[in-house]
């Protein structure tokens, strides 16, 4: 039988060789148009790819001979339901396995109102992935982090989300730089890094400058050149076998954390808001959504500390509940997955009657009601949100997205019933 594990070894190495050719395009063209087409294209096969698979498995359950006994619901309805549910998940799990990440263009700008811009040389990127996707990592707990992306990569790399531009990247940078909360410097000497540097240090974006050191001999270097172009007299750091960060406080003296534990990553955010009160206290709102997380989703009542758009009904939430949980990626996914159990359990648990049936129809319209009611308030709690027009845009791609699903789930079982029709399932040959 076609099972989900199998379509995942299938779908995997097909989707490897259906864009080998385009990895090899990207790698010498070195063209960021030819780069945005050359990943959309893999992402409309890697996804004709997870609808096939999982199409194909849950069909797959309907070609079974009906044994003498046996329930059509379990046989039938239960695995071939459950295959077709799993789409979006699979999808994303496919994604993680081929390496792929999201990458966005210049146009994404229009959304960004809270973020902190990365900058650093291409030739960085290559150097201590782990250590690096820790650093952006306790930098995104705060705003989200985006930086330019390299345009002879296939897939942006973990950490930083990647927005990809023309020529016209110095521009984009400086949009990105006067308009983010933060920026975060990997120290470098190329000249396209130090003239990032300099548009930072002429327009007095100093303050919220955090900067990131990974290579001391490196840093040596571009001291000495700040200190002979600008003036600059930047700290002198140990030579010791870790990666630092330091930043200006508020009377212009530089505070200097090495990184050499975890938990140092934790000092530095700490110390970095004690001193930066002014900031978190400005986007306190943002932020309080963010650390609550868990008490916002079980709480009922609207919140002044979230947007007041984002505490509407949601009618797609409400009629399908356990795709748009899924589709749009609600943190806790368990939640839909309990329902789905819970509806199964009221199956399987009550004999058929009035009373049961009650009782099922009670289990879902709660849920339905609970989800049309938080709905949307659970899909911001989950991500971290750039913008309030951002959400928008992604909460009205994402319920287009649960509603076709729900259309073709629909025409799935219609289509599957008018087969089951023609067939005596009880005569097919294993």
């Amino acid at each position: 039988m076609f099972t989900l594990p199998a379509a995942a070894i299938n779908v995997f190495i097909t989707y490897f060789f259906l864009t080998l050719p385009l990895r090899l395009i990207i790698y010498y063209a070195k063209s960021y148009k030819v780069v945005i087409t050359s990943r959309r294209i893999a992402d409309w096969i890697l996804l004709f790819l997870t609808v096939g698979a999982t199409v194909s498995t849950a069909t797959a359950f309907l070609f079974q001979p009906l044994e003498p006994g046996e329930s059509v619901f379990f046989k039938y309805i239960l695995p071939a339901s459950g295959a077709f549910i799993m789409t979006v998940p699979y999808f994303h799990i496919l994604s993680w396995l081929v390496g792929r990440k999201p990458f966005y263009t210049k146009k994404h700008l229009q959304y960004l109102d809270y973020f902190t811009v990365y900058l650093r040389s291409f030739n960085d990127d290559r150097k201590n992935s782990r250590l690096k996707r820790k650093m952006t990592k306790a930098m995104s707990d705060w705003f989200p982090v985006y930086a330019i992306g390299n345009p002879d990569e296939f897939m942006p790399p973990p950490g930083a989300k990647r927005i990809y531009v023309d020529d016209d990247w110095q521009e984009i940078v400086l949009e990105m730089i006067q308009r983010s909360k933060l920026i975060l410097h990997r120290v470098s000497t190329s000249e396209n890094y130090l003239w990032e540097f300099e548009q930072c240090f002429k327009r007095y974006f100093m303050q919220k400058s955090v900067f990131w050191v990974d290579n001391i001999d490196e840093y040596r270097q571009f001291k000495r050149i700040i200190k002979h172009r600008y003036g600059l007299e930047f700290p002198q750091l140990e030579d010791r076998k870790c990666h630092v960060v330091f930043y200006y406080e508020l009377d212009w003296s530089f505070r200097i954390i090495y990184l050499a534990e975890k938990e140092d990553y934790q000092r530095f955010r700490w110390l970095f808001e004690q001193s930066h009160k002014t900031l978190f206290e400005s986007n306190k709102t943002y932020l309080y959504a963010r650390k609550n997380k868990m008490a916002q989703m079980i709480r009922i009542s609207k919140d002044p500390n979230i947007p007041e758009g984002v505490q509407k009904w949601s009618w797609t939430a409400f009629w399908l509940p356990e795709f748009y949980i899924i589709c749009q990626q609600v943190k806790y996914r368990v939640i839909a997955y309990f329902i789905i159990i819970g509806t199964i359990a009221n199956l399987t648990m009550s004999s058929p009657s009035i009373e049961s049936a009650y009782r099922i129809v009670l289990f879902r319209a709660v849920i339905m009601v609970l989800l049309g009611y938080n709905g949307r308030k659970l899909v911001w709690l989950s991500h971290h949100w750039e913008s309030f027009r951002y959400f928008e845009r992604q909460e009205h791609l994402g319920n287009i997205v649960v509603q076709l699903l729900g259309i073709l789930y629909i025409i799935f079982w219609i289509a599957a019933a008018i087969i089951m029709q023609f067939f005596d399932f009880t005569k097919i040959n294993s």
